[in-house]
């Protein structure tokens, strides 16, 4: 066995000598550089109702400038008209606020006086710690006007109800003292609209921690409405004559709240897969588990796993820690459990595999998970084994440890009563025969020693049924058993007449299950109603009517 010598002194050391250089000139390049982020229409309108619908821009996706510190912000508008095409004396610079509701908006334009300051002094200017960000007004064709105390800078959003839809479409100059009813017919050419089209108007106020949009009343002023520069109008169509039943969010505000409850969802999601790389969700099946299900919940396989005991363990700790865990929740001490890790069959089946080794319980969940676990999701599925002696107190697992044992799980059809039922499992040797477990499996179903019973494998259900008649006399490994294999048996009818029963043997049941009442389980991911259940269940026994004596 090979070791793997460390490198050589001198390579470590070249190797952090260089690391130290790398952070000496980003550090060198931070006091002598400032970084400038500039936001457009452009980026407004590529953003809002696509990657964005609430505020104005992401500044981690508009154009950046890494700008000497000393260079005059005079001279960076000529960067800006190289980069832009647009001419300096077409550029107006407004420095952005964050507000007290956590909005992020323009707050005021930078004035002359600022503008022939270094882009260094500019930066203390606007508060800024890091980088200064910019909104680039593009006043083409006309220089800016000089601005008074009484305008005010407005960004326009506007709504469609009918294809649930927000866009950014631009921006307005408007004095304090008007009123939103002089702007209408500039919105409506904005928006694309007829000039006699009626349009309704709402304030985008703040989304943090809940959606705030108002509607505003056109007839009364922009400072009566408490406009500021930076603030959004979102308007739409009127839909005050039209039933407001065809749209699922008909005006603004409910759509922001849409919008909002989605992030909301989507940021949970991202919240449980970040913890998922903390955490492992265990799913522990038992014994109980199987016989609650098996004939009620389910018919085919073994256990339904989102129905049984789950456990969210830190990917760290040990699995013989997890153990512990699981015997104060089940009574059941370390020393009496074994584990099987699950798997998922090419014929589409999911049975126990194999048990888990020593070696593999020392490891941490996470170590586990990730070996068992192909599918790369958060979870690990486990059968838990305990062996009980006749005072149902546990007993030590016995030792599996030769390929010779095979984990049988086993089901009771009845069918007079049409019921199938999990009756337990057995450890079998894979040279011995059926033969040799009857009088055992006759003790489980609580029958007399000389039933004659017929056995069964439950092979798979997907895409159809396949259950085989076992012959008893050819070996366990003859008839190709497993572990996690599954055998069903019931009374033998072979002399009695097979007509006073819809569904004679466990075939003809699995498959009238699978064509009808396994369909239940599946109809709905809601909880049905209880008049809806019994709906569903009366059709089932139309599908499947009980077979009369006369009729056969």
């Amino acid at each position: 066995m090979s070791l793997i010598t460390p490198p050589p002194i001198d390579i470590r050391l070249k190797k952090e000598q260089e690391e130290t250089e790398i952070k000496r000139i980003a550090v060198l390049k931070a006091r002598l550089y400032r970084i400038i982020k500039v936001a457009r229409d452009e980026d407004l309108g590529e953003q809002i109702g696509k990657e964005i619908y609430f505020d104005l821009v992401n500044y981690d996706k508009v154009h950046t400038f890494s700008i000497l510190k000393c260079m005059p912000f005079i001279q960076f508008k000529k960067e800006v008209a190289k980069a832009f095409g647009i001419p300096v004396q077409f550029q107006r610079y407004w420095l952005w606020g964050k507000r007290k509701n956590h909005t992020y908006r323009p707050d005021r334009a930078l004035t002359a006086q600022e503008e022939i300051q270094s882009v260094g002094q500019l930066r203390e200017v606007s508060n800024e710690n890091a980088e200064l960000n910019l909104f680039l007004e593009d006043l083409r064709p006309f220089p800016p006007p000089d601005e008074t105390k009484d305008d005010i800078l407005l960004f326009l959003k506007l709504y469609d109800p009918l294809i649930e839809k927000i866009r950014y479409v631009g921006r307005l100059s408007v004095k304090g003292s008007g009123k939103p009813l002089e702007i209408l017919s500039k919105l409506k050419e904005l928006a694309g609209f007829s000039p006699d089209e009626e349009i309704e108007l709402f304030e985008e106020l703040q989304f943090e921690p809940n959606v705030m949009c108002e509607h505003i009343d056109s007839n009364m002023s922009f400072h009566f409405s408490g406009l500021l520069d930076g603030d959004i109008i979102c308007f739409q169509k009127s839909v005050r004559n039209q039933c407001s039943e065809q749209y699922c969010f008909p005006e603004v505000p409910s759509f922001l709240e849409y919008v909002r409850n989605r992030q909301e969802q989507k940021e949970q999601k991202g919240k449980e897969k970040a913890e998922a790389c903390l955490y492992t969700m265990i799913k522990v099946a038992r014994d109980e588990d199987l016989g609650e299900q098996i004939g009620k919940e389910i018919y085919l396989d073994l256990v339904d796993h989102d129905k049984v005991s789950t456990f969210c363990i830190q990917n760290q700790m040990p699995f013989t820690q997890f153990k512990e865990e699981v015997a104060k929740a089940f009574g059941i001490p370390v020393q009496f459990q074994r584990y099987w890790l699950w798997a998922k069959r090419q014929n589409h089946t999911y049975r126990p595999d194999r048990a888990l080794t020593a070696q593999e319980e020392i490891q941490s969940v996470g170590e586990l998970r990730e070996v068992s676990n192909k599918w790369n999701n958060a979870e690990l599925k486990l059968f838990l084994e305990v062996e009980l002696c006749l005072d149902l107190r546990p007993l030590y697992p016995p030792g599996k440890m030769i390929r010779e044992e095979i984990l049988l799980f086993f089901k009771l059809y009845d069918p007079l009563k049409e019921k199938i039922r999990y009756v337990g499992r057995l450890f079998v040797k894979g040279s011995g025969k059926p033969l040799e477990i009857l009088a055992k499996l006759n003790e489980l179903a609580g029958f007399s020693p000389d039933e004659e019973i017929e056995l069964f494998e439950e092979i798979r259900f997907e895409p159809n049924v396949m259950c085989e008649h076992i012959d008893k006399k050819l070996s366990f490994r003859g008839c190709h058993l497993e572990d996690g294999d599954i055998i069903c048996f019931q009374k033998s009818l072979r002399n009695q007449g097979n007509e006073q029963y819809r569904f004679p043997e466990v075939p003809s049941f699995l498959k009238y299950v699978h064509n009808n009442r396994q369909v239940v389980r599946f109809r709905s991911l809601e909880k049905p109603k209880e008049d809806e259940f019994s709906l569903e269940l009366s059709l089932i026994d139309r599908l499947g009517p009980r077979r009369t004596t006369a009729q056969a």
